[in-house]
């Protein structure tokens, strides 16, 4: 995963799309690619995540979008908690 980041990243884009970044990564090259992608959007490179794996949208992004059946049934900018991003995904309230 960390070299197909980096082969991604050497044109220069201006928008990186990731599908699961860290599948099958382990612990420390997660943290590895974590800290190069906030390093990235901190330069003004826009990066487009999805994951299904809730602590890692939380703790990586500044705006979470929830999808559900093809359809936007929520929008979270800034600090939400998984429970919230969770019920917004199943169709309750938090």
């Amino acid at each position: 995963q960390k070299v197909v980041l980096a082969k991604e990243i050497l044109g220069n884009p201006r928008l990186l799309l990731l599908d699961e970044p860290t599948r099958g990564v382990d612990v420390g090259a997660k943290g590895e690619i974590y800290a190069r992608l906030r390093a990235l959007a901190a330069q003004g490179l826009g990066i487009l995540v999805a994951s299904s794996e809730m602590p890692e949208l939380i703790g990586l992004c500044d705006r979470i979008v929830v999808l559900r059946q093809g359809r936007n049934v929520a929008e979270f900018i800034g600090g939400v908690d998984e429970h919230t991003v969770l019920a917004a995904a199943n169709g309750r309230e938090a």
